[in-house]
């Protein structure tokens, strides 16, 4: 029985450390060279990520691909998590922990360092799917089928967000962890990325572009957006899970 634990756990640990060796075998290679910088840190960051796709899709294929995604609830579950991005951004910032890690300035500093195209097409598009395949579809499966739907929860984002390696991150990373593998279990992989991207593609506007700038003008307005936006998450989820459940 121990063995059988063993193995099981094992079985959910080790797609993540290929993963990791993998990207970051790559990374080093490609620094070594050229040397790496905030510039071309996403151009670096999509090659590695391309080139651990065939790792990762083939544990993947071994998995139950579970649900088909309904495209009305995966883009109502996709406009919940791009608000949940949205408030807890917030949340952290009025924590003021974002000032104070270095780690996160310094891998924000990277991750935004591109052109907008780059990183929409990285942070928004290619890791996000990645991911998605690997912490969802991989090791969120093999810990529901060892431990359950609840703890499969818990623990795949909780494992997300320790990935991420900073505090920011982790809090950050682990509360959309839980949406994400909740939306999986509802909804299925596809509006489990679906979701993913967006969020992603909600940070890289706010941060790259004006177009959230209302939200950043006052703590009065960004308190108050965030209280909306909590409200409408809320409502969004309530509609896809119903949605759900009439299907």
């Amino acid at each position: 029985m121990k063995d059988y634990k063993l193995l099981r756990i094992w079985e959910v640990i080790y797609p993540i450390g290929i993963y990791f060796v993998v990207t970051n075998v790559v990374m080093f290679v490609l620094n070594l060279m050229h040397t790496m910088t905030n510039e071309n840190y996403m151009i670096y960051q999509i090659i590695a990520t391309v080139i651990a796709f065939p790792f990762i899709y083939a544990f993947y294929r071994k998995e139950d691909g579970g649900k088909m995604a309904n495209l009305p609830r995966t883009i109502l579950f996709a406009a919940a998590a791009g608000l949940f991005g949205v408030v807890l951004n917030n949340l952290i910032e009025y924590t003021g922990l974002k000032e104070t890690s270095q780690s996160y300035q310094d891998v924000s500093a990277a991750f935004y360092g591109s052109t907008l195209a780059l990183e929409i097409l990285g942070t928004c598009i290619i890791i996000p799917f990645l991911e998605e395949l690997l912490y969802r579809g991989i090791v969120y499966q093999r810990l529901k089928a060892f431990l359950g739907v609840k703890t499969a929860i818990v623990l795949s984002a909780v494992i997300f967000g320790a990935m991420h390696f900073n505090l920011v991150q982790f809090l950050y990373a682990t509360a959309v962890g839980l949406l994400l593998a909740v939306i999986m279990e509802q909804e299925g992989l596809g509006a489990a990325m679906a979701a993913h991207m967006v969020t992603n593609l909600v940070s890289v506007l706010r941060s790259e572009t004006k177009l959230f700038h209302f939200m950043d003008a006052s703590m009065t307005g960004s308190v108050i957006c965030t209280v909306v936006e909590s409200v409408l998450i809320v409502v969004l989820l309530v509609l896809a899970f119903r949605g759900g459940k009439e299907k």
